[in-house]
């Protein structure tokens, strides 16, 4: 059996596996471009892709930067992160000659 609404099909693959369907036009994309513009420096997309903010918490300017901030901390840590893992000599300091 298969449930629908507008934006997804649930259902099953040929293994019985529950699968969930999304329409190509539903993918959300957010991303900052890199200087020469073509390019994503960072990118965050996906298929039923949900940006929730507590707007109960969010009551001012200093509020929402506070947040955005915070949010920015949150990507910085896994870019670092990622960086590490990827690229452990961008990471390591420089020798002393």
């Amino acid at each position: 059996m298969m449930e629908q609404n507008e934006n997804i099909v649930h259902g099953h693959n040929d293994k019985g596996e529950e699968t969930i369907t999304f329409r190509v036009e539903d993918l959300t994309t957010y991303g900052v471009l890199g200087a020469d513009g073509v390019e994503f420096m960072a990118a965050i997309s996906g298929y039923g892709l949900n940006i929730a903010f507590n707007m109960k918490l969010i009551n001012s300017l200093a509020d929402a930067e506070a947040m955005a901030d915070s949010m920015a901390d949150v990507f910085y840590e896994a870019l670092m992160d990622q960086l590490i893992a990827q690229k452990r000599e961008f990471a390591k300091p420089p020798e002393v000659k």
